[in-house]
């Protein structure tokens, strides 16, 4: 077998039982993972636009024929190579189907390596097709920040509204929310709105500086051996985004007031003070009023930096949007893994409506990648790794089975060759215990 695992998929489809069964092993001892269909009806519906492989399938078949196979996928996923079978005596239907934008045709039969190098080539033009795909979203989101915003509940309007309005203003900001609840992304929306967008946004993690660090970090220092500019100076001409603000040292937190005030730094170990254009945006996880009847946080500082607040609100807030944040993470991992979008059943719609989702959106983020790479073919949110502790045994050893198939697979990238190779069992084995555990449809996809 060929040493080199080739990206992407192949659909094989063809009537002649033999022909296909030949096709499939040439292309998979090339190193290729193929799914391999006697006719395009099984096939036809579940090739979504996001795919990462490519169609060869012959032109006569019964039932649907190869052409409308081929409208049907020029309907559905345009972009997608189509590889068309032919006879010698249809060639004419293989121009036909080269007019309707199939990618290339090969006769029947056909050299091994003709059939490799053809695959191969359609292979590589649909990764760059995916690539410039996720380049161009990847961009459209950049140029519209608030994009990245997602959801349509009334208190999202009101976030957008409130950033719209507050962003392009040179004014410091304190935003207050959970853990997850998007402080990070806000902080660079209310960047790139702003005439600083060019400037650099600069960010440091407050609770995870050390006390005795936190300083030299913020302010700089300076030394016989040289100066040493800090974030805040770093951030000149642009934003500094201060996360857990309240975990900042109260006597620090004395000292950045005066930044905010002055705009100006003096670095550790002397030196005259620098002046710093900057505009600051601070995050704490509760309702920084609690934080100053706590004492963790200065009123006067709060007072100070809370002329523009933002409340960012906790996902069990947000009705429906937990719908539209699954679909935005699901599409954007399997653009990163090059794998196809699940679809959430209604079953999970209703999972995900009614969990509390403590981890907010990043929780929501974390559970769509794992729903992708196929760590997690049911939504069991908030259950850990078993959902029934009264499950019984036979419950706990299907479930065990499951992940240890899901596993193996994940580890070979999906490829089922290998995924049987590497536990030890025959593929023919490896289908129907698939097939058992849910894993594939009775196709053997």
């Amino acid at each position: 077998m060929s040493t080199r695992l080739e990206t992407g998929e192949i659909i094989l489809v063809d009537d002649d039982a033999d022909l296909l069964e030949a096709m499939q092993e040439t292309l998979e001892l090339a190193g290729f993972e193929v799914r391999s269909y006697a006719n395009a009806n099984v096939i036809a519906d579940r090739i979504e636009p996001n795919w990462n492989g490519i169609v060869i399938s012959d032109i006569r078949m019964p039932g649907r024929t190869g052409l409308e196979f081929l409208r049907l996928i020029q309907q559905n996923a345009p972009q997608v190579p189509f590889i068309v079978i032919t006879a010698h005596s249809d060639v004419k239907t293989a121009i036909q189907a080269m007019k309707n934008n199939a990618y290339d045709f090969i006769e029947k039969p056909t050299e091994p390596q003709h059939l490799i190098d053809t695959a191969r080539r359609a292979l590589e033009k649909r990764r760059l097709q995916l690539e410039n795909l996720a380049l161009r979203r990847k961009v459209q989101r950049i140029r519209d920040p608030q994009k990245r915003l997602i959801g349509g509940s009334q208190v999202m309007e009101d976030l957008r509204g409130t950033i719209t309005r507050i962003g392009p203003l040179n004014v410091d900001v304190l935003l207050h929310g959970e853990t997850g609840t998007g402080k990070d992304l806000t902080a660079r929306c209310l960047h790139e709105l702003s005439a600083r967008a060019a400037g650099p946004l600069v960010t440091i993690n407050c609770g995870a500086v050390t006390e005795t660090d936190i300083d030299r970090e913020l302010f700089g220092f300076e030394t016989e051996n040289g100066t040493f500019p800090g974030r805040i100076e770093r951030a000149h001409g642009g934003t500094i985004y201060l996360d857990e603000l309240d975990s900042m040292p109260n006597a620090l937190q004395t000292r950045f007031l005066r930044v905010l005030e002055e705009r100006k730094i003096t670095r550790l170990g002397g030196g005259d003070p620098v002046a710093v254009d900057i505009r600051v945006i601070a995050g704490v996880k509760t309702n920084p009023a609690d934080l100053v009847q706590d004492g963790r946080l200065r009123s006067d500082l709060y007072h100070r930096m809370n002329v523009a607040g933002l409340a960012l609100p906790p996902v069990r807030d947000r009705g429906e949007d937990v719908i539209d944040l699954m679909e935005h993470f699901l599409e954007i991992a399997a653009e990163n893994h090059g794998l196809p979008r699940p679809k959430l059943s209604s079953r999970q719609r209703k999972q995900l409506l009614t969990y509390d989702w403590p981890g907010n959106v990043r929780e929501i983020r974390n559970i769509a990648a794992r729903l992708v790479i196929g760590l997690d073919t049911d939504l069991k949110v908030g259950t850990g790794a078993v959902a029934d502790t009264a499950q019984g045994y036979d419950a706990a050893m299907s479930a065990f089975e499951t992940r240890l198939l899901q596993n193996a697979l994940l580890q070979t990238g999906g490829r089922k060759a290998e995924a049987a190779d590497l536990l030890g069992i025959p593929r023919k084995r490896l289908y129907l215990r698939l097939r058992s555990c849910g894993l594939a449809d009775e196709d053997g996809s």
